[in-house]
Protein backbone atom coordinates (compact mmCIF):
# COMPACT_ATOMS: atom_id res chain seq x y z
CA UNK A 1 0.00 0.00 0.00
CA UNK A 2 1.54 3.65 -0.98
CA UNK A 3 0.03 5.16 2.39
CA UNK A 4 1.32 8.62 0.64
CA UNK A 5 -1.02 8.46 -2.24
CA UNK A 6 -4.15 7.25 0.62
CA UNK A 7 -3.36 9.98 3.33
CA UNK A 8 -4.17 13.15 3.00
CA UNK A 9 -1.72 16.31 3.92
CA UNK A 10 -3.29 16.59 7.65
CA UNK A 11 -2.56 12.84 8.58
CA UNK A 12 0.70 12.88 7.06
CA UNK A 13 1.74 16.14 9.44
CA UNK A 14 -0.08 14.36 12.14
CA UNK A 15 1.77 11.17 11.67
CA UNK A 16 5.16 12.82 11.26
CA UNK A 17 4.58 15.41 13.65
CA UNK A 18 3.77 12.44 16.47
CA UNK A 19 6.68 10.80 15.76
CA UNK A 20 9.12 13.70 15.64
CA UNK A 21 7.27 14.97 19.22
CA UNK A 22 7.74 11.24 20.60
CA UNK A 23 11.44 10.74 19.69
CA UNK A 24 11.55 14.55 21.46
CA UNK A 25 10.58 13.18 24.65
CA UNK A 26 12.13 9.82 25.05
CA UNK A 27 15.51 11.71 24.26
CA UNK A 28 14.64 14.62 26.99
CA UNK A 29 13.90 12.06 29.51
CA UNK A 30 16.72 9.88 28.15
CA UNK A 31 19.28 12.66 28.60
CA UNK A 32 17.88 13.75 32.11
CA UNK A 33 17.94 10.48 33.31
CA UNK A 34 21.63 10.61 32.18
CA UNK A 35 23.21 13.81 32.70
CA UNK A 36 20.55 15.30 35.18
CA UNK A 37 17.16 18.06 34.18
CA UNK A 38 20.14 21.52 34.49
CA UNK A 39 21.85 20.04 32.06
CA UNK A 40 19.38 18.52 29.92
CA UNK A 41 17.19 21.74 29.65
CA UNK A 42 20.23 23.60 28.53
CA UNK A 43 21.17 20.87 26.23
CA UNK A 44 17.51 20.95 24.73
CA UNK A 45 16.46 24.57 24.06
CA UNK A 46 19.82 25.27 22.22
CA UNK A 47 19.21 22.40 20.31
CA UNK A 48 15.41 23.53 19.45
CA UNK A 49 16.80 27.30 19.04
CA UNK A 50 19.41 26.14 16.92
CA UNK A 51 16.78 23.38 14.98
CA UNK A 52 14.03 26.38 14.84
CA UNK A 53 16.67 28.84 12.69
CA UNK A 54 17.39 25.95 9.96
CA UNK A 55 13.60 25.29 10.07
CA UNK A 56 12.42 29.03 9.52
CA UNK A 57 15.05 29.50 5.96
CA UNK A 58 13.80 26.28 4.73
CA UNK A 59 10.30 27.91 5.28
CA UNK A 60 11.23 30.95 3.66
CA UNK A 61 12.66 29.13 0.90
CA UNK A 62 9.61 26.70 0.44
CA UNK A 63 7.61 30.00 0.11
CA UNK A 64 9.96 31.47 -2.26
CA UNK A 65 11.56 33.82 -0.36
CA UNK A 66 15.68 34.53 -0.71
CA UNK A 67 16.95 32.50 3.07
CA UNK A 68 18.39 35.77 4.34
CA UNK A 69 15.75 37.95 3.43
CA UNK A 70 15.27 41.17 5.77
CA UNK A 71 12.13 41.20 7.10
CA UNK A 72 10.97 45.05 7.78
CA UNK A 73 7.32 45.41 7.89
CA UNK A 74 4.81 43.76 10.17
CA UNK A 75 2.43 42.13 7.42
CA UNK A 76 5.44 40.25 6.08
CA UNK A 77 6.29 38.66 9.27
CA UNK A 78 2.86 37.74 9.43
CA UNK A 79 2.65 36.08 6.34
CA UNK A 80 6.25 33.89 7.37
CA UNK A 81 4.24 33.11 10.79
CA UNK A 82 0.68 32.17 9.47
CA UNK A 83 2.73 30.20 6.70
CA UNK A 84 4.64 28.26 9.24
CA UNK A 85 1.90 27.15 11.42
CA UNK A 86 -0.25 26.57 8.93
CA UNK A 87 2.93 23.98 7.41
CA UNK A 88 3.98 22.60 10.47
CA UNK A 89 0.57 22.92 12.88
CA UNK A 90 -0.54 19.71 14.00
CA UNK A 91 -4.63 19.06 15.74
CA UNK A 92 -3.36 17.16 18.47
CA UNK A 93 -1.30 20.19 19.60
CA UNK A 94 -4.20 22.53 20.37
CA UNK A 95 -1.88 25.47 19.85
CA UNK A 96 -3.97 29.02 19.28
CA UNK A 97 -2.16 32.07 17.89
CA UNK A 98 -2.83 34.82 16.14
CA UNK A 99 -2.41 39.39 15.72
CA UNK A 100 -4.62 41.11 17.88
CA UNK A 101 -3.23 44.47 16.55
CA UNK A 102 -0.30 45.51 14.36
CA UNK A 103 2.94 44.39 15.49
CA UNK A 104 1.39 41.75 17.78
CA UNK A 105 1.68 37.81 17.85
CA UNK A 106 -0.10 36.13 20.55
CA UNK A 107 -0.12 32.45 20.99
CA UNK A 108 -0.48 29.51 22.93
CA UNK A 109 -2.14 25.94 24.21
CA UNK A 110 -5.26 25.64 25.18
CA UNK A 111 -4.25 21.84 26.18
CA UNK A 112 -0.36 21.76 26.09
CA UNK A 113 0.41 18.29 24.98
CA UNK A 114 4.19 18.68 26.46
CA UNK A 115 2.70 19.53 29.75
CA UNK A 116 0.90 16.84 29.56
CA UNK A 117 3.60 14.16 28.78
CA UNK A 118 6.44 15.87 31.12
CA UNK A 119 3.59 15.47 34.07
CA UNK A 120 2.76 11.66 33.44
CA UNK A 121 6.92 11.58 33.53
CA UNK A 122 7.38 12.79 36.98
CA UNK A 123 9.68 15.31 35.54
CA UNK A 124 7.31 18.76 35.20
CA UNK A 125 9.35 20.48 38.28
CA UNK A 126 12.27 20.16 36.48
CA UNK A 127 11.16 20.62 32.70
CA UNK A 128 12.38 23.88 30.33
CA UNK A 129 10.01 24.59 28.14
CA UNK A 130 11.55 24.57 24.73
CA UNK A 131 8.27 25.19 22.51
CA UNK A 132 8.39 28.39 23.50
CA UNK A 133 12.49 29.36 21.99
CA UNK A 134 11.39 27.79 19.18
CA UNK A 135 9.10 30.85 17.90
CA UNK A 136 12.23 32.62 19.73
CA UNK A 137 14.34 30.41 17.26
CA UNK A 138 12.14 31.73 14.12
CA UNK A 139 12.28 35.34 14.93
CA UNK A 140 16.03 35.55 15.39
CA UNK A 141 16.68 34.10 12.71
CA UNK A 142 14.83 36.21 10.54
CA UNK A 143 16.51 39.51 12.36
CA UNK A 144 13.13 40.42 13.87
CA UNK A 145 13.52 42.54 16.89
CA UNK A 146 10.45 42.39 19.26
CA UNK A 147 10.14 42.16 22.93
CA UNK A 148 8.13 39.15 24.73
CA UNK A 149 5.87 38.74 27.39
CA UNK A 150 6.47 37.44 29.46
CA UNK A 151 10.17 38.09 29.16
CA UNK A 152 11.09 34.94 30.41
CA UNK A 153 10.64 31.50 29.93
CA UNK A 154 11.74 29.88 32.78
CA UNK A 155 10.22 26.02 33.31
CA UNK A 156 6.83 25.89 32.33
CA UNK A 157 4.57 28.25 31.53
CA UNK A 158 1.12 25.89 31.91
CA UNK A 159 2.60 24.57 35.34
CA UNK A 160 3.67 28.17 36.81
CA UNK A 161 0.53 30.50 35.72
CA UNK A 162 -2.26 27.76 34.72
CA UNK A 163 -2.05 28.88 31.24
CA UNK A 164 0.82 28.77 28.42
CA UNK A 165 0.93 32.17 26.49
CA UNK A 166 3.05 34.37 24.78
CA UNK A 167 3.32 38.01 23.50
CA UNK A 168 5.23 39.36 20.94
CA UNK A 169 5.38 43.10 20.08
CA UNK A 170 7.53 43.36 17.19
CA UNK A 171 9.21 46.83 15.71
CA UNK A 172 8.29 46.97 11.98
CA UNK A 173 6.78 48.86 10.02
Amino acid sequence: MDLMNVLDKKEIREFFSKGWMTHDAMWLVGVMQEVGAEKANVINKNAVKAMAAIEIKRIMKLMGKPRDAVITTFEELKEIIDTTYKLIQPEFMKLYYGFPEKNVFRGGFHECFAHQGVTMAGLIDVYQCGIIIRVQGWLEALGVKYEATPAVFDGCLMHKNGKCEIECRFFLE
